[in-house]
């Protein structure tokens, strides 16, 4: 079953200089649904999805989110957030030979 590493973006509240924050995550389910699940309750910022790439199996997915978590580690912050923009991590991903998700968009929640 395929599964997803997703790249999300706060935006940040105008004068707020405390940025840029990305999660780097994986999931099974529909992006979307993992945003309205359980990332927004709470938080007063919107999230978007900056970047999504598809893997074959649960398990590359699982891999390949560890892997980006232990190569951004010098900007970690609580567990799955990270202080760097989110064009980089995309790079990364890319230069790693992820293939982002098709018909990607970016997908805002409020």
């Amino acid at each position: 079953m395929s599964a997803f590493v997703y790249v999300l973006e706060e935006e940040p509240i105008p004068g707020e200089k405390s940025g840029p924050w990305v999660k780097i995550g994986y999931t099974k389910n529909r992006l979307e649904w993992r945003l309205d699940a359980n990332l927004k309750r709470g938080n007063p910022r919107n999230i978007r999805i900056a970047a999504a790439y598809k893997y074959e199996t649960e398990s590359a997915a699982r891999e390949a989110e560890r892997n980006a978590h232990n190569h951004f580690q010098y900007c970690a912050h609580q567990k799955e957030w990270f202080r760097i923009e989110p064009a980089a991590v995309k790079e990364w991903f890319t230069s790693n030979g992820a293939l982002e998700r098709e018909g990607e968009g970016s997908s805002h929640v409020s």
